[in-house]
């Protein structure tokens, strides 16, 4: 098998989405345990030990689903996230920013640990001072998982935001309230909250759920495209346009060469030149990009398609819509208004492929 296409998102993606929004339900969790465990809080019949044990276990498990996060998303193929970026901040050129903030979480989450294991050799003081980071890594991972995530729009993940946002709010907010706390804490923390909730509404409603949010965010553009809607072909009215051989259904066998190599870029590409032996002259070009796979196969990213009379071969221009191994099909369109849906069988020996195309002319709507 030369070509093969993933269809749908990967596993690894479906991992990294879910992992990701546990680490923060967990975090959550953790900061409302800690902010509880500073009031000496403990539901009724439950020793402070009890509440120190779950704050503990709830951190751990948070960062054991951090480590799972950041590892699916090293191995998942796409899009192309680095070891690197795991640990140096704003490294990536995919959503720089938003990806870079989950990287801070990270590394803030990763002291923690550290120090946490060396806490009698740094005292109590500096570990102390060193776990208030927990604080600022909470809204630093809320901000990474709306900023990049795929889930802001979804119903599941707003609720899963108002709820953490509810719950860190409230905690603090009763924090403040108790009459232990300084006075320019509570002024500072209050003015904070004010601020910080309000300011959360107004970036989410302008951001992550405003459309064109993926571009701004700092997507590449490859990436983009690759997401992409197929281009609207406009099909004027037939009695308009001049008559031509792909007026009609046609069949035609084809034969031709297969070409391989890298693009400037690195990406592995696959070029089909195929000529129509039988049915209307026509020539057929299919460019194929993508990684390599082992064993000679393509895993598809991007495609373009050409077709049309030898005097003319870019008069129809597409890309793939379907493939299923040798199987593919393709929608183009010419700038006269006309449009072709290509059904294509192919058969590949080394350096040489055949094959059927069946096009059926698209109809005005």
């Amino acid at each position: 098998m030369i070509l093969a296409v993933a269809h749908g998102p990967s596993p690894l993606w479906y991992a990294t989405r879910g992992t990701g929004a546990v680490t923060l339900l967990l975090l959550t969790a953790s900061v409302v345990l800690g902010v509880a465990e500073t009031r000496a809080w403990r539901p009724a019949g439950t020793s402070l030990f009890a509440v120190s044990s779950l704050h503990r276990t709830l951190s751990l498990l948070a960062i054991t689903l951090l480590a799972v996060h950041i590892v699916t998303t090293l191995l998942d193929p796409f899009p192309h996230i680095t070891a690197l970026v795991a640990v140096v901040p704003f490294a990536s050129p995919y959503r720089t920013l938003w990806l870079g903030l989950g990287t801070v979480a990270a590394d803030l989450l990763l002291a923690l640990v550290v120090t946490s294991l060396v806490r009698r050799r740094l005292g109590y003081g500096a570990w102390r001072g060193i776990h208030w980071l927990a604080y600022a890594c909470w809204p630093v991972a809320l901000l990474h998982g709306l900023g990049t995530g795929s889930d802001p729009k979804s119903a599941w993940m707003l609720m899963l935001t108002i709820a953490c946002v509810g719950a860190v709010a409230l905690a603090c907010a009763t924090r403040l309230a108790a009459a232990s706390a300084p006075a320019r804490a509570r002024a500072a923390g209050t003015a904070a909250l004010v601020i910080a909730v309000p300011a959360l509404i107004v970036w989410l409603a302008q951001g992550p759920l405003a459309s064109g949010w993926a571009r701004r965010a700092g997507t590449p553009a490859s990436v983009l495209r690759a997401f992409s809607p197929p281009p609207t072909v406009r099909v004027a009215q037939r009695s308009a346009l001049p008559a031509d051989a792909f007026a009609r259904p046609f069949t035609a066998n084809l034969s031709g060469v297969i070409r391989r190599g890298p693009a400037t870029d690195g990406t592995a590409v696959v070029d089909l030149s195929l000529r129509a032996r039988t049915g209307p002259d026509a020539v057929l070009r299919i460019r194929l990009g993508g990684d390599a796979l082992d064993g000679g196969g393509l895993l598809m990213k991007r495609s373009a398609v050409t077709f049309g009379p030898p005097a003319e071969a870019s008069r129809y221009r597409g890309r793939i819509q379907a493939l299923h191994d040798t199987s593919l099909r393709a929608l183009v369109g010419s700038s006269s208004g006309r449009a072709l849906d290509l059904s294509i069988q192919l058969s590949l020996q080394g350096d040489s492929v055949t094959g059927a195309v069946r096009g059926t002319p698209v109809q005005s709507q």
